[in-house]
């Protein structure tokens, strides 16, 4: 399985940091006894995350796929998260592929949690936020936006306003339907039970298919589908999306891109007799 190119794409993968969260809410109503011999916790409780970005190139257009969680926190909400990073760890991360922030064109992003949204800011020594990427524009789908300006009670500590409401008021904002084509070759697929207007990004030419997971799978583990993540506002939602999805993505060869796996970065699966299995896998180099 190989996911350098597709169509006109050269596809680069972006480690841009890890981080830790609860296991019992990564992993909802299963039992620790299960999940902690997947994603072995800490005394905290926490669980290892990446947060792993796609950077698309096909020579006039340079998409950056999520933007991270960005590198401006005070070291209290560094040491709550254990947040593992370099200063500016996108930019490092793209120099080290002779990118640089001032090259990006275009920023899609499949939701406005912090964890996915915060790296599309920088803040100043005076406090002061703008956009991280200068030339870029920001795609964020409208159901979405709404969803993050006027947050459910439960959803609210994810959304940090901070990291989104310059780039409408920068004019960089570009607002879209749900399930919509952003450049030929990346399109939009929606999913809710997460979160209201998550768009998963998809990725494809006539012979292959790359699913940017996002949070409706946020870990290898989650391809088993009643392990629902105990964040998703609407569980019973999710489990109905994920069925329809992996079904598919078993059916037609997809390949499955996770954010937030520590260990592995994507799969291709088979439907077995009652779940599904992986067939084939890249695994994180460092």
């Amino acid at each position: 399985m190989n996911i350098d190119k597709i169509g006109n794409w050269k596809i680069t993968v972006l480690e841009t940091g890890d981080f830790r969260l609860d296991g019992g809410a990564m992993m909802g109503s299963v039992p620790k006894a299960l999940w902690n011999k997947t994603n072995p916790s800490d005394e905290k409780n926490r669980i290892d995350l990446s947060m792993r970005c796609l950077l698309l190139d096909d020579g006039q257009s340079r998409v950056l796929i999520e933007s991270g969680i960005g590198d401006y926190y005070p070291e209290k909400f560094k040491e709550m998260f254990r947040i593992k990073q370099s200063q500016n760890t996108l930019s490092n991360t793209l120099s080290n592929y002779d990118y640089y922030i001032t090259d990006i064109t275009h920023v899609v992003l499949t939701h406005l949690h912090f964890d996915h949204a915060g790296g599309c800011i920088v803040k100043d020594d005076k406090g002061c936020i703008k956009p991280k990427f200068p030339n870029a524009k920001y795609y964020v789908s409208k159901s979405n936006w709404e969803a993050a300006i006027n947050p459910s009670p439960r959803d609210r500590a994810s959304y940090l306003k901070e990291n989104f409401l310059c780039l409408e008021k920068e004019g960089v904002l570009e607002l879209f339907d749900d399930n919509a084509s952003i450049l030929p070759g990346i399109n939009t697929y929606n999913v809710n039970g997460h979160t209201e207007g998550q768009q998963l990004i998809k990725i494809s030419d006539q012979n292959n298919v790359l699913i940017f997971c996002s949070d409706l799978i946020p870990l290898r583990s989650h391809i088993t589908p009643p392990w629902i993540m105990g964040y998703d506002l609407n569980a019973e939602l999710t489990l109905r999306e994920k069925e329809v999805f992996l079904d598919e993505a078993a059916n037609k060869g997809w390949i499955l891109f996770f954010y937030h796996d520590p260990l592995t970065v994507a799969v291709k699966i088979k439907k077995d007799k009652k779940y599904y299995s992986v067939i084939d896998e890249i695994r994180r180099e460092n």
